[in-house]
């Protein structure tokens, strides 16, 4: 395990690198191409969610949503969650089967990873510190930690910058909303979709998009649950089982 913090964030940056998605390499791309490439991702991306069980589809329908009105939804869930929340998520596609779980709160960060069963998290408990645990090696390490990084820690508001579009999957009644990226905090040009129940505006998805890449590139996060922040996560974890790197 790195001995920095696991954004998952710099998922972008690492599919930027591996794609060749450069500021250089697609500063001739036209806004309407990127728009078009990252509408298509999202939208390959809506209909996996609901293959599982097609007889258990739900919230089709009809939603209120105004892709060209005032309200946005992500507005919305950041009055009611940012700088206090707790969500797992679950890669989908290039990164599979992931299970993730991020806690911010009052400055503090924790994000877990588990890949096939082996969990690694990452925890800034306010202290100045950061502690990498590896559940799997038995091992940690813990470095200073530069609190600029706790944006890149968060990955539903730390890098979104201004709304670019928006559009309605009449298929699942999802309503997707994106915006561009910090490439500061997030290592890369790109945009972030959020993907929302059109009927109760809860978040279902996430997908981050490299700048001039295509659905293979994307990262793509579905939300198994969403609340505020759990307080035991985010202290200094006892490492007594622990040998350090």
């Amino acid at each position: 395990m790195n001995k920095k913090m696991v954004t998952i964030i710099a998922a972008l940056a690492m599919c930027t690198a591996m794609a060749g998605c450069t500021g250089n390499d697609t500063a001739s791309s036209s806004k309407a191409e990127t728009t078009t490439t990252t509408t298509a991702a999202a939208e390959s991306a809506a209909p996996a969610e609901s293959t599982a069980d097609e007889s258990a589809v739900t919230n089709v329908g009809t939603t209120d949503y105004d892709v060209d009105g005032d309200f946005r939804a992500f507005e919305q869930m950041k009055d009611k969650y940012e700088g206090n929340y707790l969500a797992n998520l679950t890669g989908q596609m290039s990164n599979n089967g992931t299970k993730y779980t991020i806690c911010i709160k009052d400055g503090k960060a924790y994000q877990a990873l588990t890949v096939q069963g082996m969990k690694s998290y990452t925890v800034c408990p306010g202290d100045g510190k950061l502690y990498n645990v590896s559940e799997g090696t038995t091992t940690y390490s813990i470095e200073d930690f530069d609190e600029n990084e706790l944006k890149a820690a968060d990955i539903l508001f730390g890098a979104t910058l201004d709304f670019d579009h928006a559009y309605i999957d009449t298929t699942t009644n999802v309503v997707h909303e994106y915006y561009n990226l910090d490439s500061s905090v997030s290592g890369g040009e790109g945009q972030i979709v959020y993907g929302f129940d059109g009927a109760t505006y809860d978040l279902k998805q996430v997908v981050l998009l490299p700048e001039g890449a295509d659905e293979s590139s994307a990262v793509y996060f579905t939300v198994d649950s969403m609340g505020e922040a759990d307080d035991s996560l985010l202290a200094v974890p006892d490492l007594s089982a622990y040998t350090k790197e």
